[in-house]
C-alpha cells in the first residue's frame, strides 16, 4: 500500500471519528438539559404525589429530589427504593426506571427498565411513568 493513500485513510478515520465526538458531547448535552426539565417538571411531582398516598396508608417512604434525581426510598432500608435515571450509555439517551430491594439479609434485587422506549426525554408525560411505578411500589410495599 502507498503510503500516501494509507496517510489519506487515516486522515479521514481521524475526522469522522472526531465530528462523532462532536455530535455525542451535543446529543449528551441536549439530553442532560431535557432530562433536568423532566425530573422538575413531570418525575418530582409524581414521586412527590406517590410518597404523600403512601404516607397517608402508612407505609414508611420518603421522596428524595435532590439535583438530577427523582427517587421513592423506604424508611427502613437504604437498598429499597424506586428512582428515574439518565442513561447515557445508548444512543439516543433515556430515562430508566430503576427499582432496589432486598432479598432476604444480604441480597439486593436491581430491576433497570428503559420509560417509553423511542419517546424523547422532552416528551415524557407522568403517564409513561407509571407502567414502571405501579408494580414497583407493590413489590416494595409488600414487604
Amino acid at each position: 500500500m502507498e503510503v500516501a493513500e494509507l496517510r489519506q485513510q487515516i486522515l479521514r478515520e481521524i475526522e469522522r471519528a472526531q465530528h462523532a465526538a462532536i455530535e455525542r458531547r451535543q446529543s449528551g448535552d441536549a439530553a442532560h438539559g431535557a432530562y433536568a426539565k423532566f425530573i422538575v417538571e413531570v418525575a418530582g411531582p409524581l414521586v412527590v404525589q406517590t410518597v404523600q398516598i403512601l404516607r397517608a396508608e402508612r407505609l414508611p417512604f420518603q421522596a428524595q429530589t435532590p439535583a438530577d434525581s427523582a427517587r421513592i426510598a423506604s424508611e427502613s432500608s437504604a437498598d429499597d427504593f424506586i428512582e428515574f435515571v439518565l442513561d447515557t450509555s445508548v444512543r439516543p439517551p433515556r430515562v430508566l426506571g430503576r427499582a432496589s430491594a432486598t432479598v432476604g439479609r444480604r441480597n439486593v434485587v436491581v430491576e433497570e427498565v428503559p420509560i417509553a422506549p423511542g419517546k424523547a426525554i422532552a416528551d415524557l408525560q407522568a403517564a409513561d411513568l407509571v407502567p414502571f411505578l405501579i408494580p414497583a411500589i407493590g413489590r416494595l410495599a409488600a414487604k
